[in-house]
């Protein structure tokens, strides 16, 4: 029985809970056009844009022959992780600094590159991320070039192919506005709605008699008015008695 009134008492409580907020809707919009606006802008004056390029290789060791059979194939895929380590090591890196004239070290041109082999392919993606669109495209490409060049001697393997070339990005990777925009409107109503719950929550005056009835079972035997409101009876009386006074 103490259980069912305890689970009553929760169900009333979120009840109420659920029309303080809907009562002070105004405060969540605000608050979530706010954070909506405030991220917007900051993604927009404070978040320097990127740009993304990205050149593939198809990796492949051909027998003498220049038939692809299995084995050929099975090398490529376990050739592919070798390139995918060996390319971001300081000679290939050290060459697309010299060929491009990079004023970097290796291991920040290294912060620049995603390397990425798909699932069940012989294929290499890789990515450059500047916020300069050319330069995002001539490190893809020129990274491209430097690993079909150098690791095949290297590796004593076929040089891969390059499938598909670097193109000049035409639209920015980043930041989404959009995004930041959602994020800041969800953010803002959450922090309303969290400042609004605690302060309810910590509220214990009682506010009207059903409150006094609901927390203590008493029922009050008369409502005392506030003092507006008997400040406001005793304008009305005293306007009574001086037309009185003036009728007489």
């Amino acid at each position: 029985m103490n259980q069912k009134e305890q689970n009553e008492e929760m169900e009333i409580d979120l009840l109420d809970l659920a029309y303080m907020l809907l009562d002070n809707w105004h405060y969540l919009l605000i608050c979530l056009l706010a954070g909506a606006l405030l991220l917007n802008a900051y993604s927009f004056f404070c978040i320097q844009p990127t740009y993304q390029s990205t050149s593939k290789l198809y990796i492949v060791s051909t027998s003498d022959d220049s038939v692809v059979n299995l084995n050929d194939l099975n090398l490529g895929t376990s050739l592919t992780s070798d390139y995918e380590e060996l390319m971001l090591s300081y000679p290939v890196l050290n060459r697309v600094i010299e060929k491009l004239d990079l004023d970097m070290d290796y291991n920040q041109l290294k912060q620049l590159y995603t390397l990425n082999n798909p699932t069940d392919t012989r294929v290499l993606q890789i990515t450059a991320t500047t916020t300069d669109p050319q330069l995002s495209m001539d490190l893809a490409e020129t990274m491209a070039v430097e690993a079909v060049s150098y690791l095949p001697d290297t590796m004593s393997t076929k040089a891969p192919n390059i499938a598909q070339h670097a193109k000049l990005p035409e639209y920015k990777a980043a930041p989404s506005y959009s995004r930041y925009t959602m994020m800041g409107g969800l953010l803002g109503l959450i922090l309303c709605a969290g400042v609004l719950i605690v302060r309810y929550l910590m509220d214990d005056t009682v506010h009207t008699a059903e409150d006094m009835e609901k927390y203590f079972g008493l029922v009050p035997l008369t409502v005392i008015p506030e003092s507006e409101q008997v400040a406001q009876m005793e304008t009305t009386h005293s306007s009574k008695k001086k037309r009185r006074k003036k009728n007489g």
